[in-house]
């Protein structure tokens, strides 16, 4: 065998040796890794780990309710918060049956037409591509109050809704067509409750917000108004029914996916 070929051999076995101790030292530092990031010699297992934790784990809010309650109950002094705080709940759970039976009509009473609407369109879509939307489990984590919105013709309380669950959507054969069966989602909702100040300043004077006399039907315009400037009735109880829930949004920049 020629000095040529042997040192050839040479240079491919050292290159060959030089291989294995880098793939080695990569191994062992993915290891180490692991080890601190995870306590687990395998990084897919602790990643597979990591996403188990943050699938249990709930959102944070940004609990901003001690600033903006004060300003509320100042506008409306019998705003009861945990009461609305408890309907903001039902109200969600509400909006996951209407999704996923595609009955609009399960929303609870307390619902503006525009979120009805809102809602009708979601079951439209979902009926024009054969796909249910399934949210299982539903764990209500934490609620507070995240915004309070004056423009003039109506005031907005904003909850936000710390929300747990299996949420999927499969087709008529039970495919899964978007989401994880068998992983848990932690996320937030908002919840838009609305009141209108003006209804003269609302579209179609208020209308898609059911804000008027129980007593003659006429719109109920100023924010404090005690009596109903038409027929006299005592505008104290339509306080309560003035409130409307208007709004239901998940924080996601991602757009859904079915």
């Amino acid at each position: 065998m020629s000095s040529g070929i042997i040192i050839t051999l040479v240079v491919i076995f050292l290159s060959v040796i030089a291989v294995l101790i880098a793939v080695i030292a990569i191994r062992n530092k993915i290891r180490d890794i692991s080890r601190s990031m995870f306590g687990t010699d395998s990084f897919i297992d602790g990643v597979n780990q990591q996403k188990q934790q943050m699938s249990e784990t709930p959102r944070s809010l940004h609990s901003m309710t001690s600033v903006y309650l004060p300003q509320i109950l100042r506008d409306f002094p019998q705003f009861d918060y945990e009461l609305y705080k408890n309907k903001a709940k039902s109200l969600l759970r509400s909006y996951f049956t209407a999704v996923q039976t595609k009955k609009a009509s399960a929303l609870t009473e307390e619902c503006s037409l525009t979120l009805k609407n809102y809602v009708q369109g979601i079951i439209e879509d979902l009926n024009s591509r054969n796909v249910t939307h399934v949210f299982n489990q539903v764990v209500i984590h934490d609620t507070q109050i995240a915004r309070y919105i004056k423009n003039g013709a109506t005031v907005t309380v904003i909850f936000e809704l710390s929300v747990g669950y299996y949420s999927y959507a499969e087709d008529e054969s039970g495919n899964l067509v978007f989401g994880d069966k068998n992983m848990k989602q932690q996320t937030v909702y908002e919840v838009g409750l609305v009141y209108v100040q003006d209804a003269d300043k609302v579209e179609n004077n208020g209308e898609s917000l059911g804000i008027n006399c129980p007593n003659c039907g006429a719109p109920i315009k100023n924010l404090g108004i005690k009596f109903c400037e038409y027929c006299g009735t005592s505008i104290v109880e339509v306080n309560v029914r003035a409130w409307k829930f208007d709004s239901v949004n998940e924080q996601t920049t991602q757009k859904r996916q079915f």
